[in-house]
């Protein structure tokens, strides 16, 4: 009995997919990413940008969980504080007309550790200058081992980019 090409292929691709989506392994190269949720302009000035807040989700599309340091959740508040970094990209000339970065950042003085469960995302917030036309929002995580070997792996990093800001809010970062 034979398979004919297209049962070598069927099988070829079956042992693959085996091969390649066990545990630690994933079906999406960007199992781990920012997505961008909505903008808060303060109602009593829309141009100071120092209050608008950029609200974003981590989402985690992966078979483990993940972990981030964050600020301890307030009761009743959306959301947490995500910390991370603000990376410049040097290769942009600032325009005149955007929102700077801000010129010093310091994460919050009291983390705590966040996890994100496998399939899950995690609704955060930054003031909106921490992403912009030449920067871009950096966050630091690692999976959580879900064997007893070990508990933590590698750290990893995702960034937040100008580009994943939807065209049509990009207006709240001009002057």
């Amino acid at each position: 009995m034979t398979l004919g090409r297209t049962g070598q292929l069927l099988g070829s691709g079956l042992v693959l997919a085996a091969l390649t989506v066990g545990p630690g392994f994933s079906r999406n190269r960007d199992a781990v990413f920012v997505s961008f949720d909505h903008v808060v302009r303060p109602v009593w000035s829309r141009r100071n940008s120092d209050s608008a807040l950029l609200w974003l989700r981590l989402r985690n599309n992966s078979r483990a969980p993940i972990q981030v340091l964050a600020s301890a959740p307030e009761a009743g508040a959306e959301g947490v504080e995500i910390v991370h970094e603000i990376v410049p990209d040097s290769a942009v000339k600032p325009k005149a007309e955007w929102i700077s970065p801000p010129e010093h950042y310091s994460p919050v003085n009291e983390a705590t550790t966040a996890e994100v469960p496998a399939n899950r995302d995690l609704l955060f917030s930054v003031p909106l200058n921490h992403v912009g036309p030449w920067w871009r929002l950096r966050i630091t995580f690692e999976f959580l081992a879900t064997s007893s070997r070990s508990k933590r792996q590698a750290q990893r990093t995702v960034d937040f980019t100008w580009a994943d800001v939807p065209p049509i809010e990009r207006g709240a970062w001009k002057k």
